[in-house]
């Protein structure tokens, strides 16, 4: 009974995020005025990001969505970093659209947190090494920064989302 239980608490938290994520998606497309939103810094964020590494990234696949596993590097100012390669069908899809939305939550969900923004693929040596040294499934598949796999991005946030059962919180971030 406990693990039916649990399964279905498993399956009802999977279904939420991909629909927060998709959700999240459309927040650049004039869904949200940026204007009229309370202004957060992302910084009071990053301890649900570096507690809980892997989430949800939501993003543009053609005229569809698509959301695939995440797994956080690091923040730096309304920078959220991460890693992925530069032959998957997503680099070329975040090329072409760059705007996503990146889920994470704790296991209890409280509070699953989104954040809404676009994407910018970078260069410099000093980031891409912090961004393989804070990622544990980069570091390990990469192995260092010379791999000519390996990009990294960051999302330059612009909608921090929360939600929990308290309800929607919705912020501007604050630039």
């Amino acid at each position: 009974m406990m693990n039916s239980k649990r399964k279905m608490q498993g399956i009802i938290g999977i279904i939420a995020i991909v629909l927060f994520s998709i959700m999240g998606c459309t927040a650049k497309q004039g869904v949200i005025a940026e204007e009229n939103l309370e202004k957060k810094n992302l910084s009071e964020f990053v301890p649900i990001l570096e507690g809980y590494r892997n989430g949800v990234l939501a993003n543009h696949y053609g005229e569809g969505l698509r959301t695939q596993i995440m797994t956080f590097s690091f923040a730096e100012g309304n920078r959220v970093y991460f890693c992925t390669t530069n032959d998957k069908p997503l680099y070329t899809q975040l090329l072409v659209n760059p705007y996503v939305s990146y889920c994470t939550f704790p296991e209890d969900f409280e509070p699953v947190l989104s954040l809404n923004g676009k994407v910018v693929f970078v260069e410099d040596r000093a980031l891409i090494e912090q961004a393989l040294e804070t990622n544990y499934y980069a570091k390990r598949n990469f192995q260092n920064a010379d791999n000519p796999l390996l990009r990294v991005f960051y999302i330059d946030v612009d909608i921090i989302e929360t939600y929990s059962f308290e309800g929607v919180r919705i912020y501007a971030a604050a630039k």
